[in-house]
């Protein structure tokens, strides 16, 4: 929904067409990587979810001193503050099984899928190839399936020659 909004500027009315959906928490942000008991580099790009609880959970990208990127579960009662944040990587690269990890995991998407009674997580797989989306299920946050590429480098790169 769209509301009109008026804004004085000076002695000068503007209209403000557009909603603020969002708004950035003051003590924004909320996680660094001061708050992560393992040593890492960077923390950042988290997928969210809200559980049946009530409580957040993060899936964060976390890249550790090498560059290479894992996954890293935070819960918080109100997603603000009270962060538990998994005391080691949470979803590291698989390269034996999965090979496309090889250069690490990032960027997760989390839904739940109701018929699966699981949250389907993708992510980017980077790899040799270029970066591919992957796919994990899970219904804890603890233990998870991978299902490996659902799109490869080679689909990816069609895609965005395409012009979609």
């Amino acid at each position: 929904m769209s509301i009109l909004a008026e804004k004085t500027f000076g002695n000068k009315a503007v209209m403000n067409q557009h909603e603020t959906l969002f708004q950035r928490h003051p003590a924004n942000p909320i996680l660094t990587g001061k708050d992560w008991p393992y040593s890492m580099n960077s923390v950042f790009n988290a997928g969210a979810t809200l559980r049946p609880d009530g409580s957040t959970l993060l899936l964060c990208r976390v890249e550790d001193r090498r560059g290479l990127s894992h996954l890293c579960v935070a819960r918080s009662l109100n997603g603000v503050d009270g962060w538990q944040i998994d005391q080691k990587p949470t979803l590291l690269p698989d390269v034996e099984r999965y090979p496309e990890e090889l250069w690490g995991i990032e960027d997760p998407r989390i839904t739940y899928v109701p018929e699966l009674n699981q949250y389907a997580i993708a992510y980017t797989s980077y790899s040799r190839g270029g970066p591919g989306v992957s796919l994990a299920l899970t219904r804890d946050f603890r233990t998870y399936e991978r299902l490996g590429v659902v799109m490869s480098p080679d689909d990816l790169a069609g895609l965005m020659d395409s012009g979609h």
